[in-house]
Order: C-alpha cells, then sequence, then structure tokens
C-alpha cells in the first residue's frame, strides 16, 4: 500500500510539472525576470532629499556601525541624481516591479526579511545615463528608499529641505566627505595574484563526451601570463586533478569521476590514488573547491546540459559514493533555515505544489553551486519521481557559500560598474589584494586593472580567448609568493598559451 501511495504521489507530480511547463509557469533561477516592467517616466516618484536612517550588512551576521553613516545623504532631480559623494547629471529614472526574495536571493544572496523587507514585492527605480549606470533605488513607501552600496543596504527617509538640510548636503559634496565615503576609496592591492579558471565545455555531439580545461592566469603588476591544462587542475594541500571518464561497462557506455593527488611539480599521480566506482551514463562537473565538488548525473539518454536529473556536491574524500552532503554538513542550522525558507517560497507562489511536502529532504541533497553575475550561489532541485522523468524545479537558495566550499568569493567592484565598462559581460571574478579583475564576456576573459574604489582601468591589460559554450566551474586564488609555486606545478601540467593583447 506505501508502495502504491508513493506512486500516485509520483504521478501527481509529473502531472503538475508537466502543466507547469506546458502552461508557461516560470519560476526558479532561469526565469527571475521582473514580472512588471514601466516605461521611463517623465516625473520622479522618488524625487526629493534624503538623510540617513539606519544601515544593514548585505551578510547575514555581520555588524554595521550606524555611526560611520550618520551624515550620508541623497537627493534626486530631473537634473541630477546624488547619492552620497556620487552624482549623475542628466539621469534617466526607470521603474520595475520585482518579486522582493527572488531579487535579493538571486542579487545578493540574502534573504530580505533579514533586511526587514517583508512585502512580497518591491518598486525598483534604476538610475543611469546613455554612457552610465548608476544606482538600483528600492522605494519602500512614499518617504523612504534603501541603496544596496558596497556590501550594505542603507536606508533613508525624505526630509524637507532647509538650511541645516542644505549644510548636510554641503559637507558630503564639499572637502570633507562623510566616513563611509572615506573608507570605501581606501582601497589596498596587492599586486601578485593568480587565479586558476576551471571551463566545462558542451559535450561532444557525436560523441557525447566531455571537455574540460584549467587556465592559470597570473599577474605582477607587470607581466601577466596564461598557461593552459588539460582537465582541472585544483589546489589542495598540495595539487590534484579531476578528470571525467567515460568506460563500457558491461555493453553499456557509463562515466566516473577520477579524482587524484599529483606529487611534487612533475606531477606524478599516487599509485594508490585510482578508484573505480561508477556514477551513472553521464556525469558533469557543476562547480569544483577545495573539499567539494557539484556535479550533475543522469542514467538517462543525454539530451543537453539542462537534461541531467539529479545534482548533487560530493566531499572529495569520498567522492566515489557519489552520495551528495546535506547543507546542515556545511551551513548547520542557518543553511537549513535558508534552504526551507526558499522552499517554501516556491510552495507559497504555486499553492498545487503542497503534496511535494515530502520532498524536502532530498531538497536539502540537492544543491549545487554555479555562477551568477560575479559571485557563486546556490541552487537546489524539486525532482519528478518519476523513474524515466528528467523533469525538475531549479531554485535559488538566498545564502551565501561558506568558506569550506569556496575560499574566496567577492567583488571589490560593483556589478553596475562591471557592465558599464563591459556591457557584454556576464561574469567577473575579483582577485584578493585586488591584483585585477576578470571580466567574462562571451568569447573573452578581460583582465582590468582595479585603479581605486568601486573603479577600474580605462582599458584591459589582456583579452583571454575562450569558447562562448565553456562555463566557469572553478575559481581558485593565489597571492603573493604562492604564484610561483603555483606557476612551477602549472609549467609541468600544462603549456603557455598567447593571450590576445590589447590594442591601443
Amino acid at each position: 500500500m506505501e508502495t502504491n501511495k508513493r506512486n500516485k504521489r509520483a504521478g501527481i507530480l509529473f502531472f503538475l510539472l508537466i502543466s507547469l511547463i506546458l502552461g508557461g509557469c516560470k519560476f526558479g533561477y532561469r526565469n527571475s525576470n521582473p514580472g512588471i516592467v514601466a516605461p521611463e517616466i517623465g516625473e520622479i516618484n522618488i524625487e526629493g532629499q534624503y538623510k540617513f536612517v539606519e544601515v544593514i550588512s548585505l551578510e547575514e551576521g555581520k555588524f554595521v556601525d550606524n555611526s560611520n553613516f550618520s551624515g550620508f545623504t541623497a537627493d534626486f532631480t530631473l537634473d541630477s541624481a546624488r547619492i552620497g559623494l556620487e552624482i549623475l547629471d542628466n539621469p534617466s529614472y526607470q521603474s520595475k516591479l520585482v518579486n522582493t526574495y527572488d531579487f535579493f536571493a538571486q542579487k545578493y544572496r540574502v534573504n530580505p526579511e533579514h533586511l526587514n523587507l517583508l512585502d512580497e514585492s518591491l518598486e525598483v527605480v534604476s538610475i543611469s545615463s546613455p554612457d552610465r549606470t548608476f544606482y538600483d533605488i528600492f522605494r519602500l513607501d512614499d518617504q523612504n528608499i534603501a541603496i544596496a552600496k558596497g556590501s550594505n543596504l542603507i536606508k533613508l527617509e525624505k526630509t524637507v529641505f532647509s538650511a541645516s538640510n542644505q549644510s548636510a548636503i554641503s559637507n558630503q559634496t564639499g572637502s570633507e566627505p562623510a566616513r563611509e565615503d572615506m573608507a570605501l576609496n581606501t582601497i589596498i592591492t596587492e599586486p601578485r595574484a593568480g587565479v586558476l579558471i576551471g571551463l566545462r565545455d558542451e559535450r561532444n555531439t557525436a560523441t557525447k563526451l566531455s571537455k574540460y580545461r584549467t587556465l592559470w592566469i597570473t599577474n605582477d603588476g607587470e607581466i601577466q601570463e596564461v598557461y593552459e591544462v588539460d582537465n582541472i587542475l585544483f589546489p589542495r594541500k598540495e595539487f590534484w586533478k579531476i578528470d571525467v571518464i567515460s568506460e563500457m561497462v558491461n555493453d553499456q557506455a557509463m562515466e566516473r569521476l577520477d579524482i587524484y593527488p599529483i606529487l611534487g611539480v612533475q606531477g606524478e599521480i599516487a599509485a594508490d590514488a585510482r578508484v573505480t566506482t561508477y556514477a551513472g551514463k553521464y556525469i558533469d562537473l557543476d562547480f569544483v573547491g577545495n573539499n567539494y565538488v557539484g556535479v550533475s548525473i543522469t542514467d538517462n539518454d543525454y539530451k543537453n546540459y539542462d537534461s541531467m536529473k539529479y545534482t548533487r556536491t560530493l566531499a572529495i574524500d569520498s567522492y566515489t559514493a557519489y552520495q551528495g552532503i546535506g547543507i546542515q554538513e556545511i551551513s548547520g542550522e542557518d543553511g537549513i533555515n535558508a534552504f526551507m525558507n526558499s522552499f517554501e517560497q516556491i510552495i507559497q507562489k504555486n499553492p498545487e505544489l503542497q503534496s511535494l511536502a515530502l520532498e524536502q529532504d532530498s531538497f536539502l541533497h540537492s544543491f549545487i553551486l554555479k555562477r551568477n553575475r560575479g559571485y557563486w550561489m546556490f541552487l537546489s532541485r524539486i525532482t519528478n519521481g518519476a523513474k524515466n522523468s528528467d523533469e525538475f524545479i531549479e531554485v535559488p537558495i538566498a545564502l551565501k557559500p561558506s568558506q569550506s566550499l569556496i575560499a574566496y568569493d567577492e567583488l571589490s567592484v560593483s556589478w553596475n560598474k562591471i557592465i558599464e565598462k563591459v556591457p557584454q559581460a556576464i561574469d567577473a571574478v575579483n582577485a584578493p589584494g585586488n591584483s585585477f579583475l576578470l571580466i567574462r564576456t562571451p568569447k573573452y576573459l578581460m583582465m582590468y586593472m582595479i585603479v581605486g574604489e568601486n573603479k577600474l582601468a580605462d582599458k584591459p591589460m589582456q583579452m583571454i580567448e575562450i569558447k562562448e559554450t565553456e562555463e566557469i566551474i572553478m575559481a581558485e586564488w593565489a597571492r603573493g609568493d604562492f604564484v610561483k609555486r603555483w606557476t612551477d606545478v602549472v609549467v609541468k601540467q600544462g603549456k603557455k598559451i598567447i593571450f590576445v593583447q590589447n590594442k591601443k
């Protein structure tokens, strides 16, 4: 009887998923566009002057001292927009209505409840000019707004103009900037850094075999170098490699991971490192960290990457079982709460999915990380229980990955500034120590110097050709003296490649 109940539930899930797909119901990470987009407006619904109310860190659990922001102000007119010390002349204002949870989960990896933003929808007013993007203003009500600046959300309230207001504004735009702006304008740089970028390409259409490579990209302040290594090379205490192996097992092609340490700069393979267990007919790498790898697996025929049925995060030290870890193992109660908040958001938007409550435990074990506009983002899945079905719902999670998953995941230049500099940008990775920033476009990795707070050099130092079909699955950083040590290993493992020099 219990088996019949499970089969019935699987059948209901299958019907619901098919109905959603055919009916055009869109939600989740791949379908997160704003629900309503208003045309450009002639009268500004945020027009006026605003003074500081409070500041909240966009990183949960981090305290921010309000006193550093006490003199922070902003004002908006048809002629200019000013936020702190930054001014944009002749701005355009465009308003859109977004789902509050989806917007903050995907853009800032934070639950809006942590920011005391409790309304289901939120009006976002984007400010720009023909050659510059400025800021998004979150309109909380007729008198209150919020602005994401750096890693903080600053809340402000409209104020009546007076001489004292003018004095505060003059202090913002004169010779004595607020302490918050002074702190942001001080940027510490370390010239030497290097990054191992792992890339996954599309499978060959004929052989269905996957292709991976690693780029080692360095800058010491004067010289830039690029090396290429087959498959994925990544650091632990020593260096390790990951291969995806396809073999015939009982007349059936099966795939497995081969993860093994290499010894010394010569890259010899440890004799007892190779273990042969199979994941399924196909396995793809989604992300690689020092201690964990994210994978997608299917036993069904391979159609494309999005047809992979299962996603899991594996501990490298026990990867051969291909059993996904639970979020509680790396993020504890905070991780469980973030996942369940995201799960409940999907259920609330789609009441017909209430019957999926029994899938919650699987949801906590089905996560991976993917790149999303300069950051790694958690995604988990609600899957269809039918044996031969690949339907699933992919859900973004409002949670920043811990350092046990990703050692470094920060941007010192805002995404708005990045796309202002390179409109074709789809991703970016920032060196710790701010030696350089790599902007990914469909066809290039472009290396830019960081020359000040939230500011990039006018031209890239170098451009590295990549394929439009390649996805970034790893970004592992070295600084200072470690750059040479890593280069010694990479030289033995790969080959130097010629990058596209920026034309002056």
